[in-house]
């Protein structure tokens, strides 16, 4: 929808709006934005692998690395809770050296497991929640990037037009006001950079969840239960 809207407004301009208040009852009854959704997404998941190439892993991979460990206290506490999840020992230093290929296949298995056990349990990690959804939405927006600034391109062409056949009127120094706006936040904020930090924000906060035990609840987890825990129990 945030791709489209400088035709939509464009269109808006041009008919007041009456054909397309029209056709929303059919487009969405065609499930067009369900389709839309979905093609978007795709277009993410393929940025997404993009990335991972250029990120050297997914930042959850990255931080359950030894060559790239920060903190090597958290990462001994939260390895030893991943495994026990896991069911199966993480690689060793001496394995992760030695074949570093192999060691990420296990991070990502294990932090699939961990995603599985997060899911599980809905309402009880309300910040993995919320950071999801926003890795989830600049991702999609970097993926569906190349669009956007087709639509908008053409966008403003039109805005040229109306401007020669027209003068210039009210709505459209709204408009352009609006795709300026637009373009403004497609060229300078939304970058890969910009997915990094949404990426790794999520990352901190899906792997606090090893410091969490598997009882606690959303309402326990400020108790002294659920204090300083592991899923491990320790």
């Amino acid at each position: 929808m945030l791709a489209v809207l400088p035709a939509a407004l464009i269109s808006a301009l041009l008919t007041n709006n009456r054909p397309l208040v029209a056709l929303s009852p059919i487009l969405l009854s065609a499930g067009t934005l369900f389709l839309a959704s979905n093609i978007v997404r795709v277009l993410g998941q393929r940025t997404q692998q993009r990335l991972i190439v250029k990120w050297n892993g997914m930042p959850t991979t990255r931080l359950l690395r030894f060559r790239q460990a920060q903190n090597s206290v958290m990462l001994q506490r939260r390895r030893q809770a991943l495994e026990v999840l896991f069911g199966a020992p993480l690689p060793s230093r001496r394995q992760e050296v030695a074949n570093p290929r192999k060691a990420d296949e296990a991070y990502v298995a294990a932090t699939r497991r961990l995603i599985t056990h997060v899911r599980s349990r809905p309402g009880q990690f309300p910040l993995i929640d919320h950071e999801n959804a926003s890795y989830g939405f600049a991702r999609n927006l970097l993926g569906v990037k190349p669009l956007a600034l087709v639509v908008l391109t053409s966008s403003v062409a039109a805005d040229a037009v109306i401007y020669f056949r027209d003068g210039l009127t009210g709505p459209l120094v709204t408009v352009g006001g609006l795709h300026l706006g637009l373009a403004a936040a497609w060229l300078f904020f939304i970058r890969p950079t910009w997915v990094r930090q949404a990426a790794e924000t999520y990352a901190e906060r899906l792997l606090e969840a090893l410091d969490v035990p598997p009882e606690c609840t959303s309402h326990e987890q400020d108790g002294s239960a659920c204090q300083a825990t592991s899923i491990s129990g320790e």
